[in-house]
């Protein structure tokens, strides 16, 4: 009942009831949640969260689930999905977007003002909400290197945070501690002639062909200091290990594909079975850097 009222109460709210995680994560793998919520615009964000909040709902934020592992059991709460959130704006200041662009809307945005320096992140399938909170990148490059203004709720208010307060690091943030909600971003990349940003741009899509097809969640663990989690894991002899449905692709060894049927208990099983597995042979713990959801 009290899901239907919160339903019923925010005009903004998705017709899927219950919200499948399977249908709505890269890996496509999760139970399901009573309630999910698509808000158009980041004040409609913040409305819902301080409503949850106060009426003591757990919630969690959702941009394209390309990181997330979701329990079998799925989430017992309220799921902010942020994909509609996808204003993008983009002047002779930077791109500004909110939580719920798509990444390639954004370098495409930027492009059209003529910022380039953004093409390492075409081709991640992450909104940029996700790829602010976690600093993610590809190639050597990292939300770090082109940030410049995060806005954020923290503790139900509303907070702008410059790139110096963000607490960026491989691959983590200030944004991971806490109740942080991510609302958007600006950006500013190089000057460049139009030419170059899209030569870049193509460069940027045919070197991510080389990545595994299939459901996956992309990489899956962070690199060690000075070596490379898939080089690990290969040298393990790991490739093409398989739990039920998951099994670590033969291709790149820090991918775990869904290859069908795959559950979260099969995922989480061949994470620990792997990282078990190279510590034996190395001494090194791998540290995932996707984001659990849920009852493991």
């Amino acid at each position: 009942m009290l899901y239907r009222q919160i339903a019923e109460m925010f005009p903004f709210r998705g017709n899927e009831s219950p919200f499948s995680f399977r249908a709505n994560t890269t890996v496509g793998i999760g139970g399901t949640a009573p309630l999910a919520l698509f808000p158009e615009t980041a004040e409609d964000c913040v409305r819902a969260v301080r409503f949850l909040k106060r009426e003591g709902v757990p919630y969690v934020l959702l941009g394209n689930g390309s990181n997330v592992l979701v329990s079998d059991k799925g989430f017992d709460g309220a799921v902010i999905c942020t994909r509609r959130m996808k204003t993008v704006r983009a002047d002779v200041c930077g791109v500004y977007a909110e939580s719920g662009a798509a990444l390639d809307a954004v370098v495409l945005a930027a492009a059209e003002c003529g910022w380039g320096g953004l093409s390492f992140l075409c081709g991640i399938p992450a909104t940029l909400g996700g790829a602010l909170f976690m600093n993610a990148g590809a190639r050597g490059k990292y939300m770090d290197s082109v940030v410049l203004r995060v806005d954020a709720l923290v503790d139900g208010e509303k907070k702008s945070f410059s790139l110096a307060e963000c607490g960026y690091s491989y691959k983590t943030s200030r944004f991971m501690q806490g109740d942080c909600v991510i609302l958007g971003g600006l950006l500013r990349g190089v000057p460049e002639e139009k030419e170059k940003i899209v030569q870049d741009i193509r460069a940027a899509r045919l070197a991510r062909k080389d990545l595994p097809k299939g459901k996956s969640l992309g990489c899956v663990f962070r690199n060690p200091q000075g070596d490379s989690a898939g080089r690990l894991i290969e040298a393990a002899g790991l490739k093409g290990l398989a739990q039920g449905g998951a099994e670590v692709s033969a291709q790149h060894a820090n991918f775990i594909i869904n290859r069908g049927g795959a559950t979260a208990s099969d995922y989480a099983a061949l994470v620990r079975r792997v990282k078990e597995r190279v510590f034996s042979e190395t001494g090194t713990m791998l540290a995932e850097e996707i984001r659990y959801i849920g009852e493991f």
